[in-house]
């Protein structure tokens, strides 16, 4: 029983030295950016589908000195893929230590 404890202990800490760079990860810049950033007027922001409101929004954090990028929803969906990934690794290794040591006990 003393001995499963501290080898309980130590695996985890092995567990967490692998897991962790992982779920760490940082998912490259967008590979989808071709041009160089623009400032969109109040019409383009209309043609490009957003509101009258959001169009005006947008051109106000131009103003402030805010790059603004914009993209369809597919190119969103792109950009943010992998994310949901990472954190159920993040989970997975957590739960995987909790086991662990409730186990050692």
């Amino acid at each position: 029983m003393k001995i499963r404890f501290p080898a309980a202990v130590a695996l985890s800490f092995a567990m967490t030295q692998l897991v962790t760079p992982i779920a760490l990860a940082q998912t490259p810049a967008s590979p989808f950016r071709s041009v160089e950033a623009q400032t969109f007027s109040t019409g383009e922001l209309q043609q490009y589908g957003l509101t009258a409101d959001e169009a005006a929004r947008v051109e106000t954090l131009q103003q402030q000195g805010y790059e603004v990028q914009l993209m369809t929803a597919e190119e969103a969906e792109a950009m943010n893929a992998g994310m949901t990934t990472n954190n159920v690794l993040a989970i997975v290794g957590l739960v995987v230590i909790v086991l662990v040591v409730a186990s050692a006990l």
